[in-house]
C-alpha cells in the first residue's frame, strides 16, 4: 500500500497515522457480515481525507456495490457539510457557463472542487449548473433553450449499525428532510431528534469547521435507527455528523444505502435525439458531479487509497 498512498501536502498526519485508522476501520467492518467477505482483506477499503488540515475528517469507505443503487459503509470521526445536487446540463452555445447560466443558478464546475462529468460520454464543455435558488424548480430548466439532460442526485439512507452504547453519533440535517414520506413514517425519529436537541452540545466540531451545523437539526439514531437524507421538493438536504463524544470508546459503523429517485427520472423529458444515441446514463455515485460541500474549495477529492469498488 505504500505505493498507493496518495498523501496530500497540507496534511499534518503521518502515513502510520493512516495505516492505524484504516487497520481500525477494518476490524469495525469485519464485525458486521454485510461487510467484508472471508478473503477480502484491508486492501479492499478506500480511504480518503475530505478535508486535509482537519485530522478529524478521515473517512474510510467500503463500498459493497455502486451503481443504480450504491451500498457503503462509513467510519469517520467528523462527515463535514454537503449535500447532493441535480446537475443540469446546457449547451454552451446558450449558456457559456461562468456567470452566463440559467437564472436561480450556479456553475456546478465553479461551486465543486475537482468536478468531473459522470463518464466520458458528457462533453466537459457543456455547461452543468445546479440550482441555487429555491424558487427555481426543475421543471423549469427543463424548459430552458439549450437543456440537454440531466444527472440526478442520490438520496441516502443511513442506518446506525454499531452499539450507540459504545459510540454515539450526532447528525445534522436539513429539518425539511423529517417532511419527506419516509422519514415522517418513522415515529421513533421524534425521539431521535429530541435526543439531539438535548446532547447535541456534548459533540465535538472541528475548530477549523465551526459552522458546519449551523441552521441544521441534530438527531441522535440509536443502533438499527435509519434516517432519510432527502428532501420532498427533490432540492439539496445539508447533512454532517460528529462521532467525536467524551463517552465513545472507538469509531461507529453508519450504513448507506443511496438510490437515484425512480419518480426524478421518470418525470425528466426524454432526452433529444441528437444526444441520445451517444449518452450513457450516469451510474455509481457521480460524487465528482453531483457532491456540494459547504467548503469545498479545502476538499481533497482524490483517495488517500482506492477501494476495491471506485467511490
Amino acid at each position: 500500500m505504500n505505493r498507493n498512498m496518495v498523501i496530500p501536502e497540507l496534511s499534518t498526519l503521518s502515513q502510520e497515522n493512516y495505516y492505524v485508522f484504516l487497520d481500525n476501520a477494518f476490524k469495525l467492518f469485519s464485525q458486521y457480515p454485510q461487510y467484508l467477505c472471508a478473503n477480502e482483506g484491508v486492501g479492499v477499503l478506500e480511504l480518503a481525507h475530505l478535508f486535509p488540515r482537519v485530522p478529524e475528517t478521515l473517512l474510510a469507505i467500503y463500498i459493497g456495490i455502486n451503481d443504480a443503487v450504491c451500498n457503503k459503509g462509513l467510519v469517520t470521526p467528523f462527515l463535514p457539510r454537503h449535500a447532493h445536487n441535480n446537475v443540469f446540463v446546457f449547451a454552451p452555445e446558450i449558456f457559456a457557463g461562468q456567470k452566463d447560466v440559467p437564472s436561480g443558478t450556479v456553475d456546478a464546475k465553479v461551486v465543486i472542487n475537482g468536478f468531473a462529468p459522470p463518464n466520458e460520454t458528457w462533453d466537459k464543455n457543456w455547461t452543468y449548473v445546479m440550482i441555487a435558488d429555491p424558487k427555481r424548480t426543475n421543471e423549469s430548466l427543463w424548459k430552458e433553450k439549450g437543456y440537454i439532460d440531466m444527472i440526478p442526485a442520490k438520496f441516502e439512507d443511513f442506518t446506525m449499525i454499531s452499539d450507540h452504547n459504545k459510540s454515539k453519533v450526532c447528525t445534522f440535517i436539513d429539518p425539511e428532510a423529517f417532511n419527506h414520506p419516509v422519514n415522517k413514517g418513522r415515529n421513533y425519529l421524534k425521539t431521535a431528534r429530541a435526543r439531539g436537541e438535548k446532547m447535541a452540545s456534548e459533540y465535538t466540531i472541528p475548530e477549523l469547521l465551526k459552522g458546519e451545523t449551523n441552521g441544521l437539526t441534530p438527531v441522535i439514531l440509536h443502533q438499527g435507527e435509519k434516517l432519510y437524507v432527502a428532501r420532498p421538493d427533490f432540492q439539496p438536504c445539508d447533512h454532517c455528523w460528529s462521532n467525536i463524544h467524551p463517552d465513545n470508546i472507538g469509531y461507529a459503523v453508519v450504513h448507506e444505502n443511496s438510490a437515484v429517485p425512480l419518480n426524478l427520472v421518470i418525470a425528466k423529458p426524454q432526452v433529444d435525439d441528437k444526444y441520445k444515441k451517444s449518452l450513457i446514463p450516469p451510474a455509481g455515485s457521480a460524487d465528482n458531479t453531483t457532491d456540494w460541500f459547504f467548503r469545498g474549495k479545502e476538499l481533497f477529492r482524490t483517495p488517500i487509497k482506492a477501494g476495491h469498488i471506485g467511490g
